[in-house]
């Protein structure tokens, strides 16, 4: 799924969505990037398993997500992910410089890619995986954010520590816990999760970042 900025061309941003796939909350997202200035892929992530997944929030959707992520190879999807980093930095809609963010699955995939893909930047948004990867945190030499919600029922406090204690004293990664927030609190496609406040301040945080190290101004 392509978003460009309303310019046509831009610095470009590789999205990992959560594990309900390219669904309406991720093409919000998607066009809010690019109303940055950015443009953004969103690949396809599990299309190895089955193509074209999009996912709604209801009993059905929960049940195929979560058995789509029980099947999901990391590795295999961080390769998927370089080569989505690859081909967007050739498109002539893209200046060349990438960074990567994500959601759920795909906060973690961005921090990943701050370690492995040679990203300019990366934000991730509630990674639910981080702390099976922590041995990547030394590898990570690339700006990135790491947003999580205090009340995130998916990186309680003997998750989330171990993830804090991995990156401290890095000076790449810079962590914001976001003390009244949850999961999925920048998804607007879930009202019973979403916290207008607080993405428009981790975004906020995101963009800066994103632009001190493409060159777009974000708003």
């Amino acid at each position: 799924y392509l978003s460009l900025p309303a310019g046509g061309r831009g610095p470009g941003v590789v999205m990992i969505p959560e594990i309900f796939g390219i669904n309406e909350g991720l093409r919000r997202c998607a066009g809010l990037f690019a109303g940055a200035g950015y443009a953004v892929a969103a690949p396809d992530i599990f299309w190895r398993l089955e193509r074209n997944v999009e996912l709604d929030y209801g009993e059905a959707g929960y049940k195929k997500a979560f058995a789509l992520h029980a099947a999901f190879d990391y590795e295999q999807g961080m390769a998927d992910m370089n080569d989505a980093i690859e081909w967007l930095r050739r498109q002539p809609f893209c200046t060349g410089k990438i960074c990567a963010t994500g959601f759920c699955l795909g906060g973690t995939m961005a921090y990943l890619a701050a370690a492995r893909c040679g990203v300019a930047a990366a934000a991730g948004y509630y990674g639910t995986r981080i702390q099976n990867f922590l041995d990547d945190a030394a590898r990570i030499n690339r700006p990135l954010l790491l947003h999580f919600g205090a009340r995130d029922h998916t990186t309680p406090p003997d998750i989330l520590n171990p993830i804090l204690g991995a990156i401290d004293g890095n000076a790449s990664v810079t962590p914001y816990i976001y003390e009244d927030a949850g999961h999925a609190f920048a998804n607007p496609a879930r009202a019973e999760t979403y916290r207008e406040d607080v993405a428009r301040l981790a975004h906020s945080r995101t963009f800066a970042l994103f632009a001190r190290e493409t060159g777009p101004t974000a708003t």
